[in-house]
């Protein structure tokens, strides 16, 4: 398994009611490159714009950058994952969207990606110790 580019074979044994270990697919990032470099943008960007104040076209375009982040973000994950980013990753429902908006939005992003790197460097930990 090439760990640098997929974590999808991250796989869990339960064990079944009769005694008998069954693989059971666990979450997993498929392209987790891709993920690890949007999760970067989205940090910078919410790092820059923190204390900025921010105009109509800069909120217009945070709330592109951020809904087409979403969408990337979602392409590279496992179809459990993707549904639960698409659950807590509500769309800005304004036009332009205020600061306060963006800026929750990003930062409940970024929290959630920090969780899945950390999941991520605990999987390929015990992937190594194994």
């Amino acid at each position: 398994m090439d760990e640098a580019e997929t974590v999808d074979d991250a796989r869990a044994l339960v064990e079944a009611s009769d005694g008998h270990q069954a693989p059971k697919v666990v979450e997993a990032v498929e392209q987790p490159a891709k993920v690890m470099r949007i999760g970067s943008m989205i940090k910078q960007l919410l790092e820059e714009v923190r204390h900025a104040p921010l105009d109509d076209a800069s909120r217009g375009r945070l709330k592109e950058i951020y809904e087409t982040s979403v969408q990337e973000l979602a392409a590279g994950l496992s179809p459990d994952l993707r549904a639960e980013l698409d659950r807590l990753a509500l769309p800005l429902e304004a036009t332009t969207p205020s600061d306060a908006e963006l800026r929750v939005a990003q930062a409940q992003l970024v929290g959630w990606l920090e969780g899945l790197f950390h999941g991520i460097q605990a999987t390929l930990f015990a992937q190594q110790m194994a």
